[in-house]
């Protein structure tokens, strides 16, 4: 089912997808006799369309049959800015990401054929600290779960660090040259997140980086997001994974899930 979602002044792009048995209402115009669960699926880090479409392969829409499958009722969304959907991405911080999910489980809990009471959120990549923060400010009667793949469990500057250090690892440099690009990037991401320092900064280095959404992905620390998550939240990391490359992070999210004072 395609459908456009009310968003703050634009709206989003979506697919919905249904069980095949899914319930059908008894009366035209009525709710069905039970209703369904549903899902929300975030997308990860740049321009995503609704399918996250990776190599090739459209991991969203596979996982989305995958659910629908299971029973959900699922949601899909070109991010803002992004094949059919409205709204501007380049000026979008993890916090306006955070708005558009909340926009969509509002929708949501309007249809007759969701159990409003049971609305989770699945986040891939950067999409889990966008679903993080989601939950932390949603009630946990509008937010019932969050399930997090690939999530980072450190700050993005802490994260961003790691990626340079894994592709400069695999990289037949001398060791002083990969210092230097390692404190180049140091220096970027200070000058960055306090708008200062960028005296002797390549002007090319600062027109990518200098975004509002950078800034809130550096300093963005997901271990505190998930200390105000009042949900169960489900982990899931692994190994190979280059993006997010330790499974480190992993550990890190679920032990932050498990020192929550108050458990779910």
């Amino acid at each position: 089912e395609q459908v456009r979602i009310p968003a703050a002044g634009f709206t989003l792009a979506a697919t919905i997808s249904k069980p095949e048995s899914a319930p059908k209402p008894l009366k035209p115009g009525k709710a069905p006799a039970y209703l369904l669960p549903a899902v929300i699926l975030v997308a990860g880090s740049g321009p995503v369309d609704r399918d996250e479409t990776v190599a090739g392969i459209p991991v969203f829409a596979q996982l989305a049959n995958g659910l629908a499958d299971a029973g959900f009722i699922v949601v899909r969304y070109d991010k803002r800015g992004v094949g059919q959907s409205g709204g501007r991405g380049e000026s979008a911080t993890i916090q306006d990401y955070a708005d558009d999910v909340r926009a969509v489980v509002e929708f949501l809990r309007k249809r007759k054929d969701v159990d409003r009471n049971r609305v989770a959120l699945v986040g891939h990549s950067e999409g889990g600290l966008v679903a993080l923060l989601t939950a932390a400010n949603a009630k946990p009667k509008r937010v019932t779960a969050v399930a997090l793949l690939a999530t980072p469990g450190t700050t993005g500057g802490e994260l961003v660090l790691e990626q340079q250090q894994y592709l400069l690892d695999k990289l037949k440099l001398p060791a002083d040259e990969k210092q230097s690009r390692v404190d180049l990037q140091k220096r970027i991401q200070a000058a960055v997140v306090s708008g200062t320092g960028w005296e002797g900064i390549p002007e090319a280095f600062r027109k990518q980086a200098d975004t509002l959404w950078f800034r809130s992905f550096l300093s963005f620390d997901p271990v505190k997001a998930t200390a105000r998550v009042e949900q169960p939240v489900l982990v899931v990391q692994a190994e190979r994974d280059r993006q997010v490359p330790s499974p480190r992070h992993g550990q890190l999210l679920l032990d932050a899930a498990k020192a929550r004072k108050k458990q779910p």
